[in-house]
Parts: structure tokens; C-alpha cells; sequence
């Protein structure tokens, strides 16, 4: 499966430091590519762009959480992060704050991550459903699925939930007839492997649509 993006976390103060509310207008005011409205949301909105016009966005909060969405990949991650760090030392410098000493990149970690898959054939999701519906509790191809929904007068796609002893958290999955799969909610590249080869390609492969 290809990686399209990740989301991650980290703080920016140690503890229970925050950011003053002047200082947070200052860090705002003074920042590079930055927007802040606190009537629309309570964050300031950063943006870092990539090649092929692709956008990581970084939500900095007063508590300074940071959350960064739209990271292309894992390995990016932490040099995102940098950019954030060195980008609030710059806005910090221009609006003469007086500089925070344990400022920092701390408790990074992804919380989520979204992968794709295109399958070289067309698949019957309805077959899947029906199947899972008659047979979840007997099949062990099932076992580790926990819930399935399709209604196509709603939703084109067979989505599906997973949950695996190895892993504590449940991930979500989309399935459309074209052979598109759609991975998310979680947060390791084991995971999604592990998920891809033990659970949707047997799928894909036993459900061709012919």
C-alpha cells in the first residue's frame, strides 16, 4: 500500500506551559504563511509547501499542541515539526518576545496515517457483505473484522472496521468496486502491512469481480 499522508502530534513547551494570550497575537501576527482567527477557530494555521502542490498545515494551539495534517509521509515527520519550531523562533525574534528557553520539538508521534491501494481488478463488495453478514462468525477470514456497511444509494464504497490482538488500535477501510482501498486510523507502517497481507488482499483476491 502507498502512504498519502499522516497526522501527527507534538508540543512545543514542556508540561503545562502555554503560550500568553499577547504572545500568541504577536506569534500570529509576526508569522510566515500563517493565519489566525480566533472567532473561526482557536489555532493558529500554518502552511509549509511541498512539490506538486501538496500542503502540510500545522493547527498551533495556545497550549502549544501542535497538529500537523497533510505530512506526505512518515519519514517527514520530524523535519515538518523543525519547520514549525524554527518558523515560531523567527515570529518570536520579530515581535521581541522574550525568548523561551525549553522551546522545543517534544513528544512527537503520528496518530494517524492514510494509505491507497489499486487493485488490478474490479471487486464485489456487495459479495463481501453479504458473505461477512452470513459467515463472520465461522470464517476466519472475517474473524478480525468487526463491523461492515454498504448501502450504495449512500456511499459507493464497502466500508468495514479491524481490530487485531497485535495491535490496539481499530483502523478503518474502504473498498470500491473500481479496486480501490482506502486504509485509515492508523498509526504504524507494521500495521498497515500487517492488515493489507493477513486481511484486504485475501479479500481482493477471493472477491474478483469477473
Amino acid at each position: 500500500m502507498n502512504i498519502e499522508n499522516c497526522t501527527c502530534v507534538f508540543k512545543l513547551l514542556p508540561g503545562i506551559q502555554r503560550f500568553s494570550s499577547e504572545n500568541f497575537l504577536k506569534i500570529a501576527r509576526c508569522g510566515i504563511n500563517t493565519e489566525y482567527n480566533p472567532k473561526r477557530f482557536h489555532s493558529i494555521i500554518m502552511r509549509i509547501r511541498h512539490k506538486h502542490n501538496r500542503t502540510t498545515a500545522a493547527l498551533i494551539f495556545q497550549s502549544s499542541k501542535v497538529v500537523l495534517t497533510g505530512v506526505p509521509n512518515i519519514r517527514l515527520a520530524r523535519k515538518m515539526a523543525t519547520i514549525v519550531l524554527k518558523r515560531i523562533e523567527f515570529s518570536i525574534r520579530e515581535a521581541k518576545i522574550q525568548k523561551f528557553s525549553e522551546l522545543g520539538i517534544i513528544s512527537l508521534k503520528v496518530t494517524n496515517i492514510v494509505s491507497s491501494y489499486r487493485s488490478m481488478n474490479r471487486v464485489t463488495i456487495e459479495l463481501i457483505y453479504q458473505e461477512f453478514r452470513r459467515r463472520h462468525k465461522y470464517d476466519k477470514l472475517f474473524e478480525k473484522i468487526t463491523k461492515v456497511s454498504y448501502d450504495p444509494t449512500i456511499f459507493p464504497a464497502l466500508r468495514f472496521k479491524m481490530n487485531d490482538d497485535k495491535f490496539k488500535r481499530e483502523a478503518s477501510c474502504l473498498i470500491y468496486i473500481s479496486g480501490r482501498v482506502i486504509l485509515t486510523g492508523i498509526n504504524s507502517t507494521k500495521q498497515v502491512e500487517y492488515l493489507f497481507d493477513n486481511i484486504i488482499l485475501p479479500l481482493l483476491v477471493k472477491f474478483p469481480r469477473l
